[in-house]
Protein backbone atom coordinates (compact mmCIF):
# COMPACT_ATOMS: atom_id res chain seq x y z
CA UNK A 1 0.00 0.00 0.00
CA UNK A 2 1.43 3.40 -1.08
CA UNK A 3 1.97 6.12 1.88
CA UNK A 4 0.77 9.51 1.05
CA UNK A 5 2.70 12.27 1.78
CA UNK A 6 1.37 14.99 4.51
CA UNK A 7 1.98 18.30 3.81
CA UNK A 8 5.15 18.52 5.84
CA UNK A 9 6.63 15.75 3.88
CA UNK A 10 5.43 17.77 0.24
CA UNK A 11 6.69 20.72 1.71
CA UNK A 12 10.18 19.50 1.99
CA UNK A 13 10.80 19.90 -1.57
CA UNK A 14 12.36 22.46 -2.90
CA UNK A 15 10.60 23.09 -6.35
CA UNK A 16 7.70 24.76 -5.26
CA UNK A 17 7.63 28.68 -6.88
CA UNK A 18 5.17 30.97 -5.96
CA UNK A 19 5.37 33.79 -8.93
CA UNK A 20 2.74 36.09 -6.97
CA UNK A 21 4.95 37.41 -4.96
CA UNK A 22 5.25 41.80 -5.72
CA UNK A 23 8.00 44.26 -5.19
CA UNK A 24 6.29 45.02 -1.83
CA UNK A 25 5.89 41.01 -0.67
CA UNK A 26 9.84 40.63 -1.53
CA UNK A 27 10.69 43.76 0.59
CA UNK A 28 8.39 42.57 3.41
CA UNK A 29 10.42 39.12 3.20
CA UNK A 30 14.02 41.19 3.15
CA UNK A 31 13.25 43.41 5.73
CA UNK A 32 12.38 40.59 7.76
CA UNK A 33 15.38 38.06 6.78
CA UNK A 34 17.19 41.14 8.30
CA UNK A 35 15.30 41.95 11.05
CA UNK A 36 12.67 39.94 12.22
CA UNK A 37 12.07 41.99 14.89
CA UNK A 38 10.71 44.76 13.38
CA UNK A 39 7.07 46.10 14.35
CA UNK A 40 4.31 46.97 12.04
CA UNK A 41 4.65 50.51 11.84
CA UNK A 42 8.62 50.33 11.47
CA UNK A 43 7.89 47.89 8.65
CA UNK A 44 5.40 49.18 7.01
CA UNK A 45 7.37 52.62 6.80
CA UNK A 46 10.44 50.58 5.87
CA UNK A 47 8.61 49.03 2.80
CA UNK A 48 6.51 52.04 1.61
CA UNK A 49 3.30 50.97 2.77
CA UNK A 50 0.68 51.68 4.87
CA UNK A 51 0.45 49.71 8.16
CA UNK A 52 -2.62 47.66 6.69
CA UNK A 53 -1.77 46.47 4.35
CA UNK A 54 1.44 45.58 5.21
CA UNK A 55 -0.26 43.33 7.86
CA UNK A 56 -1.80 41.75 5.61
CA UNK A 57 0.09 41.26 3.74
CA UNK A 58 2.63 39.15 6.30
CA UNK A 59 -0.44 37.16 7.18
CA UNK A 60 -1.24 36.02 3.59
CA UNK A 61 2.99 35.07 3.24
CA UNK A 62 2.38 33.27 6.80
CA UNK A 63 -1.02 31.34 5.73
CA UNK A 64 0.60 30.89 2.33
CA UNK A 65 3.71 29.09 3.75
CA UNK A 66 5.84 31.27 2.08
CA UNK A 67 7.23 32.77 5.34
CA UNK A 68 7.60 29.62 7.42
CA UNK A 69 8.60 30.93 10.78
CA UNK A 70 10.64 33.20 12.70
CA UNK A 71 14.09 33.03 14.30
CA UNK A 72 17.07 33.85 15.63
CA UNK A 73 21.02 33.63 14.80
CA UNK A 74 22.84 32.35 18.06
CA UNK A 75 26.77 32.44 18.61
CA UNK A 76 27.25 28.89 18.96
CA UNK A 77 30.17 29.04 21.20
CA UNK A 78 28.21 31.23 23.73
CA UNK A 79 26.01 27.84 23.73
CA UNK A 80 28.90 25.56 24.68
CA UNK A 81 28.78 24.32 20.79
CA UNK A 82 32.47 23.44 20.76
CA UNK A 83 32.27 21.94 17.16
CA UNK A 84 30.66 21.74 13.47
CA UNK A 85 30.37 19.12 11.17
CA UNK A 86 28.73 18.51 7.93
CA UNK A 87 28.39 14.77 7.31
CA UNK A 88 27.59 13.17 4.17
CA UNK A 89 26.19 9.53 4.53
CA UNK A 90 25.38 6.88 1.86
CA UNK A 91 22.98 4.31 2.48
CA UNK A 92 23.96 0.65 0.66
CA UNK A 93 19.99 0.32 -0.92
CA UNK A 94 17.66 3.07 -0.07
CA UNK A 95 14.74 1.02 0.82
CA UNK A 96 11.53 2.71 2.22
CA UNK A 97 12.49 1.23 5.20
CA UNK A 98 15.51 2.79 5.73
CA UNK A 99 14.65 6.15 4.38
CA UNK A 100 12.14 6.37 6.79
CA UNK A 101 14.40 4.85 9.63
CA UNK A 102 17.09 7.97 8.79
CA UNK A 103 14.66 10.61 8.49
CA UNK A 104 12.97 9.61 12.10
CA UNK A 105 16.60 9.67 13.64
CA UNK A 106 17.55 13.04 12.04
CA UNK A 107 14.52 14.69 13.05
CA UNK A 108 14.40 13.45 17.04
CA UNK A 109 18.52 14.14 17.14
CA UNK A 110 19.09 17.49 19.35
CA UNK A 111 22.62 17.80 17.12
CA UNK A 112 21.63 17.83 13.63
CA UNK A 113 20.61 21.68 12.16
CA UNK A 114 19.30 20.41 9.14
CA UNK A 115 19.99 17.39 6.39
CA UNK A 116 19.30 17.50 3.03
CA UNK A 117 18.73 14.70 0.46
CA UNK A 118 21.18 15.14 -2.17
CA UNK A 119 21.93 13.98 -5.73
CA UNK A 120 25.38 12.39 -6.40
CA UNK A 121 27.03 9.08 -4.37
CA UNK A 122 26.09 9.85 -1.13
CA UNK A 123 22.32 9.95 0.41
CA UNK A 124 22.33 12.55 2.61
CA UNK A 125 24.18 15.92 3.59
CA UNK A 126 23.88 16.35 7.59
CA UNK A 127 24.50 19.89 9.34
CA UNK A 128 26.00 19.32 12.43
CA UNK A 129 26.64 20.72 16.06
CA UNK A 130 28.01 19.23 19.15
CA UNK A 131 29.33 20.32 22.34
CA UNK A 132 32.80 17.81 21.86
CA UNK A 133 34.41 15.46 20.09
CA UNK A 134 33.33 12.81 22.51
CA UNK A 135 29.58 13.73 21.71
CA UNK A 136 29.89 13.93 18.37
CA UNK A 137 31.54 10.51 18.36
CA UNK A 138 28.46 8.88 20.44
CA UNK A 139 26.61 10.65 17.81
CA UNK A 140 28.13 9.07 14.55
CA UNK A 141 28.91 5.63 15.93
CA UNK A 142 25.92 4.80 18.55
CA UNK A 143 23.19 6.42 16.18
CA UNK A 144 24.14 7.03 12.55
CA UNK A 145 26.05 4.20 12.15
CA UNK A 146 23.25 1.66 13.46
CA UNK A 147 20.83 2.62 11.10
CA UNK A 148 20.19 -0.41 8.73
CA UNK A 149 21.82 0.04 5.32
CA UNK A 150 24.67 2.52 6.26
CA UNK A 151 27.19 2.06 4.14
CA UNK A 152 29.11 5.29 4.68
CA UNK A 153 29.85 8.03 6.44
CA UNK A 154 31.91 10.84 5.93
CA UNK A 155 32.72 14.02 8.48
CA UNK A 156 34.47 17.43 7.43
CA UNK A 157 34.70 19.48 10.48
CA UNK A 158 34.13 22.96 10.10
CA UNK A 159 37.50 25.03 10.58
CA UNK A 160 36.38 28.65 10.54
CA UNK A 161 32.90 30.46 9.80
CA UNK A 162 33.73 32.45 6.55
CA UNK A 163 29.93 33.02 5.96
CA UNK A 164 26.96 32.79 7.17
CA UNK A 165 23.89 34.57 5.33
CA UNK A 166 20.68 32.89 6.36
CA UNK A 167 17.88 35.06 5.47
CA UNK A 168 17.12 35.63 1.28
CA UNK A 169 19.82 35.09 -1.25
CA UNK A 170 19.52 38.26 -3.56
CA UNK A 171 18.22 36.92 -6.35
CA UNK A 172 18.63 40.05 -8.42
CA UNK A 173 22.53 39.89 -7.52
CA UNK A 174 22.76 36.35 -8.34
CA UNK A 175 21.57 36.72 -11.28
CA UNK A 176 23.16 39.95 -12.96
CA UNK A 177 26.84 38.29 -11.00
CA UNK A 178 29.39 37.14 -13.34
CA UNK A 179 29.09 33.01 -13.57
Amino acid sequence: MKRSRTKKQQDQYLTKVDHDLDRFDWRILRALATNARLTNVEMARHVGLSEAPCSRRIARMEERGVIQGYGVRVNPGAIGIGMMAFITLTLDVVSAQSADRFADLVQESPYVLECYVVSGNQYALLHVAAPDMRTYSEFVLDRLRRIPGVKDINSNFVMRLIKSAGGLPDMAAAASAPA
